[in-house]
């Protein structure tokens, strides 16, 4: 009811333990009230965050998609715009081994003809180069043999105390050998020999190396002659000896050089009466040099006739084949 004075309504009252019974009730009816909407509350937050969770997926899904197809474009524009440039390029390629086929063969046409044309003249060309080459060549043996007989005449190497000249090239195992065509002895191996003695400016050397029977000046004067002419032969013929023939300014002459057995060092081919192991090996070296001259002459120096140093020699001035 309103109150005359407020125009409020009444309160009503109650009593002690309707109070506390309508409490309770009001309690227990809040509490089950509660529980159901935080149940519900509970239900609708898991909806959501579910729903939500989904969502935020698949839009950075569609994002990614969408990232990943705008690259895909790029990268087929970029291949579309290569295609296009290779197209041409090979287009121009195409243009270019076209042009390089026509000009290619028209060069082999234009070969072909010059070689059909020029090839009697490139024949002429080469025989007459063979020809010169073949005339110097003579010339220029003739001029070595010239040179050599002039050497021979000056040094005066002859034959002595046997029948002179006439020489005859003889074949043994298809090498050439110098032999006299008069007296010739058989030696063991074959070789052809004689026993005439040789001269170089009118001295002589002993066959067998007995250097005690003569007088060391002529010995040494006639080594000098046969190096001082062995050197010039040498050089004329544009031969290089194995073993090197030298004299120092104001000394004697020596043979260096090393083989086996022995070691490299000088030799000396200076008799002295004091010296005479190293100069039988110095005469040693000169009569290889010798033998090594005469054999590329084609002239076959047997190994028992390598000691006979004015023979060889005479016997290489006259081969056969000299200044080839």
């Amino acid at each position: 009811m309103d109150c005359e004075i407020c125009h409020s309504y009444q309160r009503k009252f109650y009593c002690i333990n309707c109070l506390r019974e309508r409490l309770r009730a009001h309690h227990v009816n809040m509490k089950q009230i509660t529980q159901d909407k935080q149940k519900y509350v509970d239900r609708a937050n898991k909806l959501v965050n579910n729903g939500l969770r989904d969502q935020l997926k698949i839009i950075a899904e569609k994002h990614a998609r969408t990232q990943n197809i705008k690259r895909v474009m790029r990268e087929t524009e970029r291949l579309r715009e290569e295609i296009v440039r290779d197209g041409q390029e090979i287009e121009m390629l195409k243009k270019s081994i076209a042009t390089r086929k026509a000009v290619l063969q028209k060069s082999l046409a234009c070969f072909a003809n010059l070689k059909a044309n020029q090839k009697a003249a490139i024949i002429k060309d080469i025989a007459e180069t063979r020809e010169r080459s073949h005339n110097k060549h003579q010339t220029l043996m003739h001029s070595r043999r010239v040179l050599i007989a002039e050497l021979v005449s000056l040094f005066d190497l002859k034959r002595i105390n046997g029948p002179q000249d006439h020489y005859s090239e003889v074949r043994e195992n298809g090498a050439a050998v110098i032999a006299k065509e008069n007296d010739i002895i058989q030696s063991p191996n074959g070789n052809a020999d004689d026993d005439a003695e040789y001269s170089i400016a009118g001295m002589t050397l002993p066959k067998k190396g007995n250097f005690q029977k003569y007088p060391m000046e002529d010995i040494n004067t006639t080594v000098g002659y046969v190096i001082h002419m062995l050197q010039l032969i040498a050089y004329y013929l544009g031969v290089k000896l194995p073993y090197r023939l030298l004299r120092d300014k104001g000394s004697l002459p020596y043979a260096t050089g090393s083989f086996s057995g022995m070691t490299g060092g000088r030799r000396p081919l200076h008799l002295d009466g004091s010296n005479v192991d190293t100069f039988t090996k110095g005469l040693a070296m000169l009569n290889y040099d010798i033998a090594y001259l005469c054999r590329t002459q084609g002239v076959d120096i047997a190994f028992h006739k390598v000691p006979n140093t004015l023979q060889n020699l005479y016997l290489c001035c006259n081969a056969a084949g000299l200044g080839r």
